[in-house]
């Protein structure tokens, strides 16, 4: 039974976001990124049904970790169901468990947002970035969209890693440049 005292609704909504891109990048190696939402249901569902005894040091630690866990849950379900084994190559990318682990892990994401805003990316680099890189659309289709040929696609890739790796290098973790550095092209 749902605890009265701990306000699901508002959890969910200010939490649901990383709970969402949690179980799709677990979902996605196993080709069943339209569970995603599925899981973020049944991991609310869960923790409403049996809330935790004392209030957790971050419920957002909480709340993606259960996300994940009820991702990997289907993956195994649907292994089963389908009589293969289960391995970990159906979760691509090794995710954070722990409240701390997650906790970094949404720090470097919070970097690597203000890294980006400092790359200064124009329109078709944003969208390869968005589309490309984080989406991970196919290279021919992101090229379809934006007019140009697949190779084309990569090069924007690489240059959008490029910015953001030289944003990150000078603008440290709070968005300020290190003393002494120059931009590409200044004398």
């Amino acid at each position: 039974m749902a605890d009265a005292s701990i306000d699901w609704a508002a959890l969910y909504q200010k939490h649901r976001n990383a709970m969402y891109g949690v179980a799709y990048e677990v979902l996605r190696g196993s080709g069943r990124v339209d569970l995603a939402e599925d899981a973020v249901q049944d991991a609310m569902h869960s923790l409403m049904k049996a809330p935790p005894k004392e209030a957790p040091k971050s419920w957002e630690a909480l709340l993606v970790a259960t996300a994940k866990r009820r991702a990997l849950d289907m993956i195994r379900s649907a292994a089963m169901t389908r009589g293969v084994g289960y391995s970990e190559e159906y979760a691509p990318v090794a995710l954070p468990t722990g409240e701390d682990d997650v906790l970094e892990r949404l720090e470097k994401i919070a970097r690597a947002r203000s890294a980006i805003a400092r790359a200064h990316l124009d329109n078709q680099e944003s969208f390869v970035l968005a589309q490309y890189i984080v989406a991970d659309r196919p290279r021919v289709d992101v090229a379809a969209d934006l007019g140009v040929t697949p190779a084309r696609v990569s090069q924007i890739s690489t240059k959008v890693l490029f910015k953001i790796s030289v944003a990150v290098e000078e603008g440290g973790t709070d968005g300020f440049r290190k003393p002494g550095r120059r931009d590409c092209g200044d004398p």
